[in-house]
């Protein structure tokens, strides 16, 4: 882990603040002063002003396979996500964005804040996927790779649709709330079933109501969309 992250993990700072405490030479790594922020710290010895930092706890993040019946947050009358991962830390995770109650399909779980801004900030344009059933005219799904205004005033365009007879997989960079609702309701369509399936270059791969935890790797594609 890079020494920056180290520290912005630890003591709860930005990753700026972070650096600049490396670069004025306040950390030592093994009784060393170090002033490369990017200095990978794997089993040493860090310390601020000589007083010991202690080694942040490794971040979590879980792919789950969300069934209907299921609300994204953490607390709530109807039964939660967290209810389907049995993990010794589940209680230091939330969901990264929102499916709805009815909605099915790829939910991430972390319990990293940085990485999960990174996923729904609207800035970063990351493509999120689904599956569509819709009642009405699917061919009129095709209006919204021209963009559609939405009922409350917000302009929205799919980057991606493709239809077979009443199923249409869609392709969107945004999150705004109820959005695939909201643009298939622009066109005259109502959603009747909803699943997404991807979330960067991240698929769903695992059976409906199951989990797993995510590598490095994949997490990296989440943001990264390589």
């Amino acid at each position: 882990m890079r020494l920056d992250k180290y520290l912005s993990k630890s003591l709860g700072i930005s990753r700026r603040d972070a650096k600049k405490l490396v670069l004025s030479g306040r950390v030592r790594v093994n009784g060393k002063v170090q002033k490369d922020p990017g200095f990978k710290v794997e089993e040493d010895t860090v310390d601020l002003d000589r007083i010991a930092v202690e080694r942040p706890k490794e971040n979590i993040y879980i792919m789950l396979n969300k069934p209907v019946g299921y609300i994204s947050t953490t607390k709530g009358e109807s039964p939660t996500v967290l209810k389907l991962v049995d993990h010794p830390r589940v209680d230091e995770l939330f969901p990264v964005g929102r499916l709805d109650k009815d909605a099915r399909g790829l939910i991430i779980l972390t319990n990293d804040g940085e990485f999960s801004h990174k996923v729904t900030s609207p800035k970063s344009h990351i493509e999120k996927e689904y599956e569509v059933v819709v009642e009405g005219n699917a061919g009129n799904s095709l209006k919204l790779l021209e963009g559609v205004k939405l009922n409350d005033g917000h302009f929205a365009k799919a980057l991606k649709v493709e239809i077979s007879g009443n199923r249409i997989n869609i392709v969107i960079d945004e999150g705004k709330y109820h959005q695939i609702k909201r643009m298939m309701a622009a066109v005259g369509l109502k959603v009747v079933e909803l699943r997404r399936t991807r979330i960067g270059n991240l698929r769903l791969d695992i059976p409906e109501g199951s989990w797993r935890e995510l590598s490095e790797d994949e997490i990296e594609k989440v943001i990264n969309k390589r």
